[in-house]
């Protein structure tokens, strides 16, 4: 038997140790990533929490962040605050943010943002479909689309998306806007 590729007991051990030290769950740094495939964004009609229709092609002329989510999943719940802070960075600018939620029911959904409360909006995604022709298969997932509806970025996992090199890279995204200026 060759023990040469296994790693010593002790490094097994202190890996679990750490494991359960995190809840079970180890999570690579997320990083936002150019989007590999067709530019073209799939359609995402869908309804708001209330009853409202919502279409993105509405949005055309705006940079638009698509994060599907779930109230079950750990990283998204964590990740909502700072997808606000984005949204309120770029207040002025042509920008939103649209949570997409997975199949979950309006009570659901409404508990949860009494909680965390959030001002973008989220539409359902009830039969899980839109989400399937974005081919979020896991939760988070993002989607960065530019103001001709391009998809720009991916991102599958959490992130901190107050931080200053990801406001940097949506403003770079921005078509010309006209900032606000407070005296």
């Amino acid at each position: 038997m060759n023990t040469a590729a296994r790693p010593p007991r002790r490094t097994l051990l202190a890996s679990l140790a750490a494991i359960l030290a995190f809840g079970g769950r180890v999570q690579a740094q997320a990083v936002l990533q150019p989007w590999p495939g067709s530019p073209v964004a799939p359609p995402l009609e869908l309804r708001t929490l209330d009853g409202q229709p919502f279409k993105l092609a509405d949005l055309r002329g705006k940079v638009v962040l698509i994060n599907f989510w779930a109230t079950w999943c750990e990283p998204c719940i964590e990740e909502m605050p700072s997808l606000q802070r984005l949204r309120n960075q770029l207040d002025a600018a042509p920008f939103e943010v649209i949570a997409v939620n997975y199949q979950e029911g309006e009570p659901r959904i409404r508990a949860f943002l009494e909680k965390v409360p959030i001002g973008f909006p989220i539409v359902r995604d009830t039969d899980g479909a839109v989400a399937s022709a974005w081919k979020a298969r896991i939760f988070p997932t993002t989607f960065v689309v530019d103001s001709d509806q391009r998809i720009r970025y991916t991102l599958v996992g959490s992130l901190d998306w107050g931080a200053p090199e990801i406001e940097h890279r949506i403003r770079a995204l921005l078509p010309p806007y006209r900032r606000r200026v407070y005296f």
